[in-house]
C-alpha cells in the first residue's frame, strides 16, 4: 500500500538532486524511488554522462509524478 504525501514537486526533485529517489520515496512511491535509485548508482558506475542523464530524468520524474 502506497502512502500520498503533501510535499510539493519542488521539494520532491530538490530530494532527488541530493539522493536519487528520495523525492520518489518522499512523496509515497517507494518501489519507485528504490528502482530509481538502483538505476542511477548503475549509471554513475557505467559512466559519469549516463549517470548525469538519468539523474536528471529521476528529477523530472520526482516533479511531475502524482
Amino acid at each position: 500500500m502506497t502512502q500520498s504525501s503533501t510535499i510539493d514537486p519542488g521539494t520532491a526533485a530538490f530530494l532527488t538532486f541530493l539522493i536519487p529517489g528520495w523525492g520518489q520515496m518522499r512523496r509515497g512511491k517507494i518501489k519507485v524511488g528504490l528502482i530509481w535509485m538502483a538505476v542511477v548508482i548503475i549509471g554513475y558506475f557505467l559512466m559519469i554522462i549516463p549517470g548525469l542523464l538519468l539523474h536528471l530524468v529521476c528529477m523530472l520524474d520526482a516533479y511531475f509524478r502524482d
